[in-house]
């Protein structure tokens, strides 16, 4: 079945699964940009430099992408059922979980607090 015959794909099944997999990408990619603009100490209105700003877009998308690369790999294993779909979501599962623990978020008051960060920041133009 290497060749891909007798695969049974549903396009919508993969959308909706990629869409949950770069859900959890964005949140990553979110504290990270958190993480990043305390560690760098950037103020409200501050210009930030060319740089600054490839590596603050860089270190929210790449999670996106690099989890749903991952979760496709993961998703065309299973369709060609080199694995369960119960050994997909137990691995990915297991992933984004040590993600989350490694970046510091072990719970949803983690993620209610960055984003309290963020609305904290003074409104409107500097």
């Amino acid at each position: 079945m290497a060749d891909g015959a007798g695969e049974n794909i549903d396009e919508s099944k993969n959308d909706v699964l990629d869409v949950i997999w770069m859900i959890l990408g964005a949140i990553v990619g979110v504290v990270l940009v958190t993480k990043y603009v305390q560690y760098a100490r950037l103020a409200h209105g501050e210009k930030v430099s060319v740089e600054q700003g490839i590596f603050a877009l860089g270190i929210f998308v790449a999670p996106c992408i690099l989890s749903t690369r991952i979760a496709e790999i993961f998703r065309i294993e299973a369709l060609r059922g080199r694995m369960s779909w119960g050994t997909y979501w137990t691995v990915l599962s297991g992933m984004a979980a040590s993600i989350f623990t490694f970046l510091g978020v072990t719970g949803i008051d983690d993620i209610i607090q960055v984003l309290e960060y963020w609305s904290s920041l003074p409104k409107g133009s500097p």
